[in-house]
């Protein structure tokens, strides 16, 4: 049986950078990046993500949903 891995992926549109998402993450994937002055919030890597939704259950304004990883 093969299974479909699931990451994060934040809605940047929604997110109000409160970091959360950030807090609550047990594997320390998520982070804030800082391009052009502009802050956002994105996991550091797909290898990073164990796509359990955390992040997702606990996030206030419902920005964040796990999608499916294609490699």
């Amino acid at each position: 049986m093969f299974w479909k891995k699931k990451i994060a992926n934040v809605n940047m549109d929604r997110c109000d950078l409160c970091g959360l998402c950030i807090r609550m993450c047990r594997r320390s994937a998520l982070t804030t990046y800082i391009v052009q002055d502009c802050a956002t919030i994105r996991i550091k890597g797909p290898e990073e993500c164990a796509g359990c939704g955390r992040c997702m259950k606990n996030c206030p304004l419902k920005a964040i949903e796990l999608i499916e990883y294609k490699q």
